[in-house]
């Protein structure tokens, strides 16, 4: 009996071989739209593999646009190996520069990117960089998005590109060290006394659980900056710093996180530094672990040399003290642990993560209803439990398993049925989120889900 397709698709063991099952399927006429998801769910996975094997990059969590961008790879790949070509200058662009800085530098050319014209006359203009950069403005500069508007054939507001004023990200990193050279001035150059709920406002994030990833790792290239220019790390100045920043991974030695938080609040910094540091922003990756790893593995020594040469400033720790010891500073600082949990990890006979009570609050307070069969105009309730109460369950859209900041909160879950659940977790679904709704595209409907919000 010859095997299910499907299951063919499934378990196809390398990108070659799905190229020619594909091949194979279309000239049978036999994709089905349950076979086409299992294939660009395949495309996707070897497209993750390589760009982890060929640049190294952490692909874990990853935002809306590099998602994508990391799923359209695989297509990519297999349409240039259908031509007798490769991708090797896409791989060593991610590699040098990360994916969104990758795309930024791809689109923002006088003639239409290669790249382009081959999705295009495949008919999947979708995938993009182009488009992407349509899909998720809020990821890219204003001139990367004017270059994808005008390849798209979109108008757009200026006749010219706007002026290159470096990435979005580079954009984000120098509007914080204008803020925080201000305030140092104001305050006879020490920093302190501000959360990152403070700083995200200052770039216009007002959910830590949504931007606390993006803004994490612009403070992360604010810090190798400061390594690069012998100073101590400007992402410590805070009150509670990032909870994954400074980890020890498999290191044998640990960032000395005390005494470089204590030197960096009691520092005296002058307009000097922030000129420094921003020069040498200018001369980074948009992606913060790019060069971190990369000096991680040909100068650990230099880095930890670095780490433990900081020391405090004694003049100045006992003014340092005087913000964390004023009650209302406390409710700050409390507010923020808040905003930024993370899921905890609690060792029983493994490993489990605990999800918290809000998943339950929410079905309550949502009728026990699907969020997605209601916009749907299905029927919302699935079948009732022995104890009379309709089932749903809990989708938290950041993954849980990520230990994204945030992604307990009310606002990272919508409530779903199983079928539906299942759907969100293995289906071809594209969800992106504002600040009050979640976007969602699924069975080729566009739908919008109202966020939750627990006061």
């Amino acid at each position: 009996m010859a095997q299910d397709p499907l299951i063919n698709v499934q378990n196809v063991k390398s990108l070659d071989l799905l190229i020619t099952l594909e091949g194979n399927l279309k000239r049978n006429d036999a994709i089905s739209p349950e076979i086409a998801t299992a294939i660009d769910t395949r495309y996707a996975d070897f497209g993750r593999d390589m760009i982890a094997d060929k640049t190294g990059l952490d692909l874990s969590d990853l935002s809306p646009a590099e998602t994508r961008i990391v799923n359209a790879i695989g297509r990519y790949v297999a349409l240039q190996k259908r031509d007798g070509k490769g991708a090797a200058r896409t791989f060593q662009l991610i590699r040098n520069r990360g994916l969104i800085d990758a795309a930024e530098a791809t689109v923002a050319k006088s003639k239409v990117t290669q790249g382009f014209e081959v999705l295009d006359q495949a008919d999947m203009r979708a995938l993009s960089f182009e488009q992407i950069i349509e899909d998720c403005p809020e990821e890219f500069s204003e001139r990367a998005l004017w270059y994808a508007r005008r390849t798209l054939g979109l108008p757009n507001a200026l006749e010219k590109p706007p002026a290159d004023i470096g990435t979005l990200t580079q954009q984000r990193t120098e509007r914080l060290l204008r803020w925080l050279s201000h305030r140092a001035a104001e305050r006879g150059g020490t920093l302190g006394g501000y959360t990152n709920i403070d700083v995200g406002k200052i770039l216009g994030f007002d959910d830590l659980s949504r931007h606390g990833r993006v803004l994490g790792n612009i403070q992360s290239r604010i810090d190798f900056a400061c390594y690069r220019e012998a100073l101590p790390p400007l992402g410590l100045c805070v009150v509670e710093h990032f909870a994954n920043a400074w980890s020890q991974e498999d290191r044998n030695w640990a960032f000395p996180v005390a005494r470089m938080k204590e030197a960096a609040q009691t520092y005296r910094w002058n307009e000097s530094d922030f000129d420094n540091i921003k020069a040498t922003t200018r001369t980074l990756p948009g992606q913060a672990a790019i060069p971190w790893r990369k000096e991680l593995v040909e100068r650990e020594q230099s880095i930890r040399n670095w780490a433990e040469s900081l020391k405090p400033s004694e003049t100045l720790t006992d003014e340092r003290d005087s913000y964390e010891a004023q009650p209302e500073a406390l409710d700050v600082i409390n507010q923020e642990r808040a905003a930024l949990t993370r899921p905890e990890v609690r060792t029983r006979v493994s490993k489990q993560i605990e999800r918290g009570p809000i998943g339950n609050r929410l079905k309550k307070l949502n009728g026990y209803r699907c969020q997605l069969c209601e916009a749907l105009g299905h029927d919302p309730i699935g079948f009732v439990k022995t104890g009379g109460e309709p089932y749903v369950e809990a989708h938290h859209v950041t993954p849980v398993s990520e230990l994204e900041l945030g992604s307990l909160g009310a606002g990272n879950i919508m409530i779903v049925c199983a079928n539906h659940h299942r759907q969100m977790h293995y289906g071809n679904v594209e969800v992106t989120r504002n600040d009050l709704e979640f976007l969602v595209r699924i069975d080729g409907a566009e739908l919008k889900i109202k966020r939750f919000a627990l006061c």
